[in-house]
């Protein structure tokens, strides 16, 4: 425990001063058994104004729901209100216009719950520091990279309807009017953990384009629920049928 204690503090200096700055260290063993009851107070002391902060933070009240909104396969409210939400944030942080984005369904980690959404909710889905970043393919390597999460029910989609058959795609429509063309370029928002070949989506390492927008998911996520938070009007949790199956 009082070693875990001298790390959180270490932790804190450098994660909550950012006006602080490293500028001479020494190194010395020191016996963690030999720590006093004394040095415990004075680091929970120490911890404390950073403990608060971050539970005020995290209990920050960002929106409503009417009820739990929860991840499901082949779709589910979770997988839609997530994906539009990184949709939307993509859009306003790149300036141009992105044609669809993409979730890996594992990267979900967690459920939303009825009533308060909080900054600590969000952390909860999202737990991971991945980045946004928009991959310009074409026609054809997004088609690859549909019926590449469709196998199994693992496609999370947003601005895009796909129909599927046997865990193959069909038809592909884009909510911007456009459709699914083998010479075609498109857009797609994404984890960098997905960009970069996980998932086993190795093939995506070499799109046309790979641009990161500096924004982590879990940031984006956080900024569209507290700007639906401001319109006081709850969330009402529903599938829109954006994947359906033939």
């Amino acid at each position: 425990m009082k070693k875990h204690l001298l790390l959180l503090a270490l932790a804190a200096l450098s994660a909550c001063h950012p006006g602080y700055h490293l500028t001479n260290r020494t190194a010395s063993r020191i016996g963690v058994d030999s720590l006093s009851a004394a040095t415990d107070s004075r680091v929970a002391r120490f911890l404390t104004p950073y403990r608060q902060g971050l539970e005020k933070t995290m209990n920050e009240v960002l929106a409503r729901s009417t009820a739990r909104i929860e991840k499901g396969q082949p779709e589910g409210p979770l997988n839609d209100l997530l994906t539009d939400a990184l949709l939307k944030q993509a859009i306003e942080r790149y300036g141009k216009p992105i044609d669809c984005s993409h979730l890996n369904y594992g990267g979900i980690r967690n459920n939303l719950p009825e009533g308060n959404i909080t900054t600590g909710s969000i952390f909860e889905v999202m737990p991971f520091d991945n980045q946004l970043i928009v991959l310009t393919m074409t026609g054809d390597m997004l088609r690859q990279m549909l019926n590449h999460f469709a196998k199994g029910d693992k496609l999370v989609i947003g601005g895009l309807r796909a129909k599927l058959h046997n865990g193959q795609l069909q038809s592909a429509t884009f909510t911007n009017g456009r459709t699914l063309q083998p010479n075609e370029t498109y857009t797609v928002v994404m984890s960098d953990y997905v960009a970069n070949g996980g998932d086993e989506a190795g093939f995506l390492k070499n799109p046309i384009k790979s641009e990161n927008i500096n924004y982590l998911m879990r940031d984006a996520l956080i900024d569209y629920f507290r700007q639906l938070g401001k319109t006081g009007q709850p969330i009402n949790p529903v599938s829109d049928g954006r994947i359906s199956i033939e």
